[in-house]
């Protein structure tokens, strides 16, 4: 199995990149998730956009706060998906198939997915983090038993 970084070097740059990914997450979650979400979870969300603005991004719990985000926004985001159906009746189309569907977003549906593509990828890259820490840690524990 080749592992996705192969020097100390690149895992500092992995996390250091976690902190420009938590601005632009921050900056998501201001200008297209707060006005488009519910009470309760607007909260929630305000309060993981303080914690990414303080640059806390590492503290526990903030894996947990971005997952419930995301989980919010997928939902969201599925509500305000439709599908558009198309027809074709000419004579050029001569497949067995004359309608389709396209799935469409809302206006706010898209907004919210922006948002969360930056969301998903800060929790993948921080959770990377928190795995390779983990298992520095395990290594450490096995070094120093035998």
């Amino acid at each position: 199995m080749e592992m996705p970084f192969t020097s100390a070097d690149e895992i500092t740059e992995m996390a250091a990149s976690c902190f420009a990914l938590a601005r632009a997450a921050t900056t998501g979650i201001e200008q297209d998730v707060l006005d488009l979400i519910a009470p309760e979870p607007k909260q929630d969300a305000k309060a993981l956009a303080e914690r990414l603005r303080r640059g806390a991004i590492f503290e526990k719990g903030t894996l947990a706060k971005l997952r419930d985000l995301i989980g919010v926004l997928d939902a969201e985001i599925l509500e305000g998906t439709y599908v558009e159906t198309r027809y074709d009746h000419s004579p050029e189309n001569v497949s067995d198939y004359k309608t389709w569907g396209q799935e469409r977003l809302t206006p706010e549906a898209d907004r919210l997915s922006n948002a969360l593509a930056v969301l998903i990828e800060l929790y993948a890259t921080l959770t990377a983090v928190h795995d390779i820490v983990r298992a520095e840690k395990a290594l450490e524990g096995l070094r120093a038993a035998a």
